[in-house]
This record gives C-alpha cells, structure tokens and sequence, in this order.
C-alpha cells in the first residue's frame, strides 16, 4: 500500500520551483528514451573521473526508508568517486503527491518509487513517465535479470512484455502470523506451528476472550478493504477476486461463494469479539491488548518491535493454512525506476542497478524502523544477514526466507482503475468497513451489489 497522507513534505535536498499540477498534464516531452548501459554497479575497478561529476537524486518509499537507502547511497558514491555522486531525498508526507508535482513541474528524481500494488509502476510506463529498459538489460553484460525468479519478472514486465522498472523489495505479503509468547505461555495455549489451521487459530483464540472488554481482543488483523488484503484473504478460501490468478483481470468474482465465505468469516469472527476492530494492529499488540497479529507483512517486524519496547517475547511465522492447504497472499513488488526526464541516463541506470543489488536489498531489510521488506531476491531473503539478524527469532527469519517461494501470484485490474475517484478502491471501502465494522452483514445480494459496482469499473476504457 502507499505509504502516509497528503502533508508537509521536508527533504534532505531542497528543490525550488515545484508547480502544483496534475500528473496527467504531463506533456510528450516525458516520453521514455532508451539508452546504452554502462559497466556493473556491483564489482570492479572504480571508473577513471571524467569530466564534471554527475548528481543524480532517488526517492526511497518515504519515511518507510531511511537509514537502508542512505547506506546504500553512500555506497555508490565511494564506488563511483569522482563520476556519480547521488542523493537520497527521504519524503515525508505522501510520497506520490510529492513525486508527481515533481514531475509535472519537471524537476523530478532521475529514480523514484513505483508500487505495483497501486498500479503506479503500470501507470508511470504507460504516461512515459518512466524509461523503458530493455536496451540497457540487453546490452549490460554485466547484469542478471536471473537474479529475480521468474514471477518478479513477469510483474516486471507487465506492460506490454517491456522493462519499466526494477524490484526494489517484495514479498508474498499478508502471510505472516505474530504473536505474544508470553501471553500464550501464561494461558497454557501451545505456540503455533506451521500445520496450524485457521480452526486452531480460532480454537485457540477462544481461549483467550474476555467477554464484553474493549480493551482486549485475541487478534488483531488490520482491515481487509485494501484491493491487496482482500484480493490475498480470499485466496485463503479458495477464491480469486478476478477470473484470472495472475496477470490482468477484467471480470470480478467476489460474490462467488469462496469469497463470500471469506468475508463472513472476518464479519462473524469480529462480531463474536475474537478479532479486534480493524483499526488495532501493531500499537495495540505492542501494549499486550491483543495476543495475535493475524495475516501481517513479515516487514512490519521492526514496527511491532518498536511498539513492543522489550516488554515481552514475541515472534511470526507462516500464517495457518485453511483445512485445504492454501494461505493465501498476493505477490507485492515495489519496483525503482527511472524517470525518463534523467539527464544522465547512464548514471541512472548505475544507480538502478546498485540500489537492486544484493547488498543494497540486506541494508533495507536491517533498517530500525520503516519497512524491512527485503530486495526481492533469494540470495538476499535467505542471506545470512538477515537468517541471522539477532533482532528477532532465527525460526522467524527462517519464515521469512521459506515465504520467498510460496506460490500465490499478481493481479491487477487490466483498465487500471484501481485508485482514482470512483475506481475500485473507492467501491471496496464503501461495502468491506462497513461490513468489519459491524454495520452492514455480508449477505449474498450486498456482496453482488460490491461485485456488480466493481464490474462497472472493470468494464470502462483503460487509463
């Protein structure tokens, strides 16, 4: 999901002139050019200085990346003495606010940040707003599009089989399970293992209730209503929101009856008062209101240390699996690219490269705080960096690394009308809070009215 809300924007590099303007004014003189690569970012000799040093700037993913990005920077910069010097400019605020009054007023990053979960990656190659990168992937002898499985780089090449962009981080997201070991210890409840199932999940849980509190709730959850969170809970079921598992959809299935049973079971479980309102996550675990974080990122980790403080031992693993087998969860990629008003093509594509490599994707996975969603590669998910950060349990970054081949995939709306007034997050959240809290029961009929208001907008003109 993006990160934070419209708001003051501070910066590490101050940029004058920012017109306030829409990114769809953007005119053709932002249409990607291609260009030649250079040499490998992530060995060798330091390049000979020649001529001027080139500046470039990177937005990370706002304030989700701080300390990982400015280490990661650094480190291109003392590789590159004297030819590139490149600047991390962390936003606060909203991030895609920020970045597109930028590039509207054409004082953009030569990189930024694209979510495929928002569809900004599909939306930035589509408006020329990124540079395609398929030259410089053909002709970089020293760069392996083999470092990412080959599900990244289907999402990578999502639009039209082109190369827009590079992963930055991923994950197979809302697949993880936190809970307080402490809590469970006192209760006499046995840990959870990965051949739990949802049933032993609430069986569990029922244990813990305390009838008619407000201050205590066995889990906690998060909200189901993002496009993401649902499209991921309904596959627990062994529903799909679109007719496709992966890739493009056109037609809207949630009021098939894996998905309505997806949805009653968060309604009736809310109702009963095992799971907490959908606003309790991290904080209210942290205060030991809640003894489970159900079907959370294993990169909200330092967020719920950081909420913990220490005052009890808890852990995550593998979210259980429904009685069938499946887990759920929806393949997130955020992916970095380049904007293709760069001035320094190359030097961008330096920096792409270093930024994805696998150091860089270790670094933003140590940060203290922010995301730790790793680069999206398996030397870097199960390097021994991160096996062995001694922050959390090693069973648990043990998870972390086996969730790297679990095998749910990407979706996405094929007209890309996701986010935009009136498009299909406007129409979940009008019907999912209102069912999870309690307002509205997810009958049949009012799950077909969300399916056929969705289909409305799947069957509008592509953005």
């Amino acid at each position: 999901m993006p990160p934070g809300s419209a708001g003051r924007v501070t910066r590490r590099r101050v940029v004058g002139g920012l017109g306030v303007a829409s990114l769809g004014g953007l005119t053709a003189a932002l249409l990607a050019a291609c260009g030649g690569p250079a040499s490998s970012g992530e060995s060798g000799q330091k390049d000979v200085p020649q001529g001027r040093i080139v500046e470039l700037r990177v937005h990370g993913q706002a304030t989700s990346d701080g300390e990982g990005y400015d280490k990661n920077v650094a480190a291109f910069n003392e590789r590159y003495a004297g030819k590139y010097r490149a600047i991390h400019e962390q936003i606060t605020g909203n991030l895609y606010t920020t970045q597109e009054t930028e590039m509207a007023s054409g004082t953009a990053a030569d990189l930024h940040y694209a979510h495929t979960s928002n569809l900004k990656h599909q939306e930035y190659a589509i408006k020329g707003v990124a540079l395609q990168l398929d030259s410089f992937i053909s002709k970089d002898k020293n760069f392996k599009l083999s470092d990412w499985p080959q599900r990244a780089q289907d999402v990578m090449k999502i639009v039209d089989g082109k190369f827009y962009g590079l992963p930055i981080r991923g994950q197979v997201s809302w697949q993880f399970l936190f809970w307080n070991r402490d809590m469970l210890k006192r209760a006499g409840i046995p840990e959870p293992t990965p051949n739990w199932t949802l049933d032993d999940l609430i069986a569990n849980a029922k244990k813990l209730q305390q009838p008619g509190s407000s201050e205590f709730y066995p889990i906690a959850y998060g909200g189901i209503n993002g496009f993401e969170r649902i499209a991921a809970e309904v596959r627990r079921f062994g529903g799909e929101f679109f007719e496709v598992p992966a890739g493009a959809g056109k037609k809207c299935q949630l009021d098939t009856a894996p998905c309505q049973q997806a949805i009653k079971w968060f309604y009736d479980n809310t109702k009963s008062e095992l799971f907490a309102p959908r606003t309790w996550a991290a904080a209210q675990f942290g205060q030991g209101k809640t003894a489970f974080l159900f079907g959370h990122l294993a990169g909200q980790r330092a967020t719920v240390a950081n909420n913990a403080k220490g005052a009890f031992e808890w852990t995550f693993d593998i979210v259980p699996k429904r009685l069938a087998g499946r887990r759920g969860g929806f393949l997130s990629i955020d992916m970095q690219q380049i904007n293709s008003s760069t001035k320094s093509q190359d030097g961008s594509w330096e920096l792409l490269k270093w930024l994805t490599n696998k150091q860089s994707g270790v670094n933003i996975a140590l940060q203290p705080v922010g995301s730790l969603t790793p680069g999206y590669r398996k030397d870097v998910y199960c390097s021994d960096e991160l096996l062995n950060d001694s922050r959390f349990p090693k069973s648990a970054m043990k998870a972390n690394c086996d969730n790297f081949d679990q095998p749910e995939t990407y979706v996405y709306p094929a007209n890309l009308r996701l986010t935009q007034p009136g498009a299909i997050q406007e129409v979940l959240n009008k019907f999912l809070i209102d069912i999870v809290d309690l307002k509205q029961e997810p009958t049949p009929a009012i799950l077909k009215e969300m399916t056929t208001e969705v289909q409305k907008v799947l069957d509008m003109p592509r953005l």
